[in-house]
Parts: structure tokens; C-alpha cells; sequence
């Protein structure tokens, strides 16, 4: 690993793409954080799911918090053998965050009947500042943070792997009536144009 980061950074526009990077994801969560104080506070809308209508929510909030972590976690570790994977999806997650703040604000909604509060203990002492988030719903964040990884490995089994992972957390989201089926069906679609999108910056980065 230490050998390929060291080849990595050898390359001083390779140096300059990681600094902006992880420069603009820091400021990014940043103001991240602060909106979704505002967001919290504002009305929505409501609409009747005909999805999750087919069931009573359940608690699963354990189980989701594994899975989701676990691959995340995971994911960033088999990213750090491949700089440029690692940076991409850094990338990567910053673009999402800035889609999250753009659709969250165009499309406010409010919780989905009978939801059960997703008990996120990192995200409630992080980005929700210590209260329970329920208006942080267009798009699943957990979805689709799951479906970069799915989207930026090259390994195909990993690829398999990561979007069946990412497809389980957004049917254990819908179980618990913590999203609208819509936020998650919604969810690959834009992982899938935030990597795309990050191709295209990175690429003129590097072209500088």
C-alpha cells in the first residue's frame, strides 16, 4: 500500500487532486451538516407510498447500521491499495453530497407514516447534530453512498457484491418505513451520475 501511494504522490498533479479534493469534500460536509439544521425545520410534503403501504414498519436499525458501515468501511480499505480508486471516490461522495443538498432542498417531504427513527449513532452525533433525522429522505443517502463503491471498483465480484449490498440497505430502509420507496429506487441513478460526473472533473484536473 505504502509503496503505491508513494508512486502516487510522486506525480505532483496527483498531489494537487487529492489536496482539492479532500479540501472541497471537508467544506462540502461542512455546509452539509448545516443544512440539514435547515432542512430539519422546514414543512413538506407527504404522499401515500403504495410500497410501503404492503407492510408495518419494523425496527432494523441494527442490522442497517452493520451492513452499512461494514461496507463502508471496507470499501475505503480495499480503495487505499489503489490511490486513484480512493480518491475517486472521494470525489465521488463529495459530488453525491452536493446532488443530496440540491434534491433534498428542490424536493422537501416529510416522513413516511409509521416510520421507525433510524437509531445511526455516528450520524446523530455527527451530521444530525444530536437529534434524530427524519426529513433526510430524497435520496437515500445510505444507498447510494454503497452504490459508489459498486460504481468505482473495477473488480467485477466486488461490483456484484457492493450493489447487492447497496440494494438490501435500501430494502431494510424501506422495511423500517425510514425512506419512500422512490428515495431509494432513486438512489443508484444518482450514485451512478455523481461517478460519472467525478470522472469528468478529475479527468480535467489531471489535464491541468
Amino acid at each position: 500500500m505504502k509503496a503505491a501511494w508513494r508512486s502516487f504522490f510522486s506525480e505532483r498533479k496527483n498531489t494537487n487532486v487529492f489536496i482539492i479534493t479532500a479540501g472541497s469534500l471537508a467544506l462540502i460536509l461542512f455546509a452539509f451538516l448545516h443544512f440539514l439544521t435547515f432542512n430539519e425545520a422546514r414543512s413538506g410534503y407527504h404522499f401515500n407510498d403504495p410500497v410501503l403501504n404492503l407492510f408495518s414498519a419494523r425496527d432494523l436499525s441494527l442490522l442497517t447500521f452493520i451492513l452499512t458501515y461494514g461496507f463502508a468501511i471496507t470499501g475505503l480499505v480495499i480503495a487505499l491499495f489503489d490511490p486513484p480508486v480512493f480518491v475517486k471516490l472521494l470525489a465521488a461522495y463529495a459530488v453525491l453530497t452536493v446532488l443530496r443538498i440540491c434534491s433534498l432542498y428542490l424536493l422537501p417531504l416529510e416522513p413516511p407514516a409509521g416510520i421507525i427513527p433510524l437509531e445511526d449513532v455516528l450520524l446523530r452525533f455527527s451530521f444530525y447534530s444530536g437529534r434524530a433525522n427524519l426529513k433526510d429522505l430524497f435520496f437515500s443517502g445510505h444507498t447510494a453512498t454503497i452504490f459508489l463503491f459498486a460504481f468505482a471498483f473495477k473488480n467485477t465480484l466486488l461490483k456484484i457484491i457492493f450493489g447487492v449490498a447497496a440494494i438490501l440497505i435500501g430494502v431494510l430502509l424501506m422495511l423500517q418505513h425510514v425512506h419512500y420507496s422512490i428515495d431509494v429506487i432513486v438512489a443508484p441513478f444518482v450514485a451512478w451520475l455523481a461517478t460519472r460526473l467525478t470522472a469528468t472533473v478529475l479527468s480535467r484536473l489531471r489535464s491541468k
